[in-house]
Parts: structure tokens; sequence; C-alpha cells
């Protein structure tokens, strides 16, 4: 059986509301009714505070690649010379995605692939 923590007690209410949010995700929990033994040691609002990090964490990482590459077009528009050292990042254009239209705009008119390499023009 579970061992409860020397300075735990339990927050009935907390457990009966983290059982409500487990029981509304499919797969989360087994079909079983509340139980009191396993309220009493805390076991879920652990289960759910797993769940919501987890949640978090994935919310966060997908987040994370769309500033970064705003970030990325916005050095490589200042490598391009599209913008000079002075220039700040400007977090609202970013949030819309600017930099990264503005990049595909320059690499196109240039002549650039995606990848960022020349296209050779191909002869026949």
């Amino acid at each position: 059986m579970l061992n409860p923590q020397n300075d735990f007690e339990p927050d009935f209410d907390v457990e009966k509301d983290c059982y409500r949010r487990l029981k509304s995700v499919p797969y989360s929990l087994p079909p079983a009714e509340f139980n009191w033994e396993l309220a009493a040691f805390g076991y879920y609002s652990k289960l759910q505070k797993e769940r919501s990090d987890k949640a978090l964490a994935e919310f966060e990482k997908e987040l994370q690649p769309s500033n970064y590459s705003q970030t990325a077009a916005f050095e490589e528009l200042k490598k391009l010379g599209i913008y000079t050292e002075k220039t700040k990042y400007n977090l609202e254009q970013a949030e819309h995605g600017f930099y990264t239209k503005r990049l595909k705009s320059v690499r196109k008119s240039r002549g650039i692939d995606i990848t960022g390499r020349s296209r050779q023009t191909k002869r026949y």
C-alpha cells in the first residue's frame, strides 16, 4: 500500500476536483469510482499535477520553435543586409510571422532556395 508522507494532510475537496478533471480526459484513469483511500494519499492531485505539467511542457515546446524561427529569420535578414545592427527585433511583428515571411520573400527575389543555397539555372 502507499505510504503517506509524515506532514501530508489530504484535502478531499481538491482530490475530488482532480478526480473529476481526470475522469473528463479519456484513458487518464481506469474505470473506477472515487477511492477515498487513494485520495487520502493525494493520488488524484499527484496524477493531475503530472498530467498538467506534461500538457504545459508540450504547449511551451510548441511555442518555442515559432519564436526561435522568427529570431533566426531576423538574424539571417541582418546577415543579408536587409537590417542593420541598429535595427531592433519587434516582438509584435514576430508574433505575426513577419520575419519568416520577409526572409522567404527576400530569398525568392534573390534566387535563393529555402535552404539558403543559390539556385542554379538549368541549361538545356
